[in-house]
């Protein structure tokens, strides 16, 4: 009922540690209750339900992925390319709910965004309904590596 593991992937090929993520999910999916101590964070979050993050011994964090990353008021940063924008469109677009900031990049936009307040689809809408003709819409995952950082300080003891 309960599966303990210590770095699973360590020393794996590309191919296996697929097929030991792919065997892990299922066997999450089928209500098993699994402990994983890693520093792949990529690799937790997608399998994890929940996560605790130990620094010199003293947990930091815990919880699911959202309430750490609605905790530490972490923006999603999603990319955009509209073909037809203008300068209005831009300020239009940074005036949508829950977006927190617009920077415009040579060939898109980069959003930072409030996950909590607006989901990406929602935003896809919102920019759709000023008449963008939007080619990439493009949202970065939330990233475990930033929640680490934010959360722990380098202490080793």
């Amino acid at each position: 009922d309960v599966l303990l593991l210590d770095e699973p992937a360590s020393g794996l090929d590309p191919r296996a540690r697929i097929e030991m993520r792919e065997l892990l999910m299922a066997l999450r999916d089928m209500g098993k209750t699994i402990l994983i101590s890693s520093h792949i964070l990529h690799e937790l979050a997608q399998l994890c339900t929940r996560i605790g993050i130990i620094e010199a011994g003293v947990m930091v964090a815990q919880g699911s992925l959202d309430d750490i990353y609605h905790k530490l008021s972490l923006l999603q940063v999603i990319h955009v390319q509209v073909l037809n924008l203008t300068d209005a469109m831009v300020e239009q677009i940074g005036n949508l709910h829950g977006v927190a900031d617009v920077q415009v990049q040579s060939d898109r936009l980069s959003l930072r965004m409030h996950p909590d307040q607006t989901q990406p689809e929602d935003l896809l809408q919102g920019i759709l309904a000023l008449k963008a003709r939007v080619r990439m819409f493009q949202p970065e995952a939330l990233d475990m590596e930033t929640v680490f950082m934010k959360l722990t300080e380098g202490r080793t003891t």
